[in-house]
């Protein structure tokens, strides 16, 4: 019986879009707008985004590489990721270019600087952002995920404990100089512990003290061992002008690993599935852990962050194409739609050019929308499953961005195969702001029907749905539009508001 019930509204659909289409001299031609991104592939598949990145990772790498020299990598032996475009407020089309590497990512923030500067090139504060859940996004922009990301830190990637969530309780929490002490903390799960015999390891006892200006402009100092001491200072073999030269120290420590926020610990975790005790401090960049077990030339090594960041942050929206489709769902690029409102005046809507810029790696369409409620840029995503919402950026009177919201995951509003009369769906969301704390949320969406709609632009065949949204404080939302595939939304009524198309253009006629 459903499925006859689907033939008969699909039908019932067709022969009313024929009619509005002969009425209206409409042609509708479906637009294929196939972008591909660079997906997440093997590394050695992967080329260098910018000659600086390959130089930088040169430096230091190239040796490991090419097996002249017995040390762990600093970066990893080739990015995992193609040239990625993240969001950026201070950088050019707030944009600054990326390039993930096992061990931290590169990135260029300001391209008109001096290539030759040791800063040209940084590397995140990938520590902080994974600590605290806060995705940076400008200077002091940040979208606030909630809490530290559940990524093992140390070990198999199945650990359970420690992770840089289990973290965030010892960051930023500035110690007095312990130089000459042994590191025995040991963290627990549920607190603090006291390890012994690492008081019999001489690279376990701290030499160090590092005092700075901390995130507050109070002065914060942490203790550093012995073991990360001499990595952190040691000489040798660097690539340069095509050979190696000796290097002292061989990397600027600030530079690669910025300052240490936390002091060091013992953890128990499990590597290549044994329990092994691995001593572990968090720097502002970097992990550094010390493996008494593992050979000489590895006991000491620099974590995984660069993939544990990536995974943690794309995780809701991994790199994803363009499909064809744009003009069956209302999106055609280069597109204005105007519509009349209940306020009185007009809401215009605009689609621009598709754009990695907004979710790098992933192909959006972005469309600009003003009206008398304020203006905005949402970004639609289109796949084989649909049409998705990525998230908006709400603008001020003169074009720039105020709040940038990300759903994570992006919301499904619709898909082909869903329009037949009581299709439904949902998606359970996190609404990321600069804003605003993170809210979870639920957008549900019921197809109602085929209906013929009369608007000033003229009679329109759409699908009437309904859009639900309810989030976990008990606030709903309701949207009724009316959907009309190869045109877009043909009106819509909600939350004391409503408007109602009146034309269809290409954008500058």
């Amino acid at each position: 019986m459903k499925i006859a019930r689907e033939r008969k509204s699909r039908s019932r659909f067709a022969l009313l879009q024929r009619a509005v289409t002969v009425l209206l001299g409409l042609t509708m031609t479906l637009v294929v707008s196939t972008v591909i991104p660079g997906a997440r592939a093997q590394a050695q598949e992967q080329q260098f985004a910018s000659d600086a990145f390959a130089r930088r990772w040169e430096s230091t790498d190239r040796a490991v590489e090419l097996g002249l020299v017995a040390r762990t990598w600093f970066w990893g032996p080739a990015p995992f990721t193609p040239a990625l475009h993240e969001r950026y407020r201070e950088s050019p089309e707030h944009a600054r270019l990326v390039q993930y590497f096992d061990k931290g990512r590169m990135e260029i923030t300001d391209p008109t600087a001096d290539p030759s500067d040791l800063w040209y090139v940084t590397g995140g504060l990938l520590t902080r952002e994974l600590t605290s859940g806060r995705i940076q996004v400008g200077d002091a922009e940040f979208l606030d995920t909630g809490s530290g990301a559940p990524i093992p830190v140390a070990g198999d990637p199945d650990n359970t404990f420690p992770t840089y969530a289990d973290l965030a309780r010892l960051v930023d929490q500035s110690q007095p100089d312990r130089s000459g002490a042994f590191v025995t903390t040991v963290l627990l799960p549920d607190g603090t512990g006291d390890r012994q015999e690492a008081s019999e390891d001489p690279n376990a006892q701290l030499v160090q003290y590092v005092q700075y200006v901390g995130p507050l402009g109070q002065t914060v100092g942490y203790n550093i061992p012995r073991a990360f001491w001499n990595f952190m200072t040691q000489s040798g073999p660097t690539w340069r002008d095509g050979q190696l030269q000796n290097a002292d120290p061989l990397f600027e420590w600030i530079f690669v690993l910025g300052y240490p926020i936390a002091d060091p610990f013992w953890a128990q975790v499990r590597l290549n599935g044994a329990s092994t005790w691995v001593l572990i401090q968090p720097f502002e960049r970097r992990v550094l852990t010390y493996t008494p077990s593992n050979p000489p030339g590895w006991q000491v090594e620099m974590g995984n962050i660069g993939l544990h960041y990536y995974r943690w942050r794309y995780r809701y929206t991994p790199p994803t194409a363009l499909a064809s489709g744009a003009s069956y769902y209302g999106l055609k690029p280069g597109t204005r739609w105007v519509y009349g409102t209940s306020l009185g005046s007009q809401e215009i809507w605009e689609t621009g050019q598709p754009t990695e810029r907004f979710v790098a790696g992933t192909t959006l369409i972005p469309r600009s929308e003003r009206g008398p409620t304020g203006a905005r840029i949402t970004y639609w995503g289109i796949t084989d499953d649909g049409i998705f919402l990525y998230g908006i950026d709400a603008l001020d009177q003169s074009g720039n961005s105020v709040e940038l919201e990300l759903f994570w995951p992006p919301i499904r509003l619709l898909g082909a195969a869903d329009l037949s009369e009581g299709a439904s769906w949902s998606t359970e969301t996190t609404v990321l702001s600069t804003r605003s704390s993170p809210r979870r949320t639920t957008v549900a969406v019921v197809v109602q029907g085929a209906q013929l709609v009369s608007t000033t632009y003229g009679i329109v065949p759409a699908w009437q749905l309904t859009v639900t949204e309810h989030d976990e404080a008990g606030t709903q939302k309701m949207l009724v539009l009316w959907f009309s595939p190869g045109l877009g939304i043909a009106q819509w009524i909600g939350n004391g508001y409503a408007a109602q198309l009146r034309s269809v253009s290409t954008v500058g006629q």
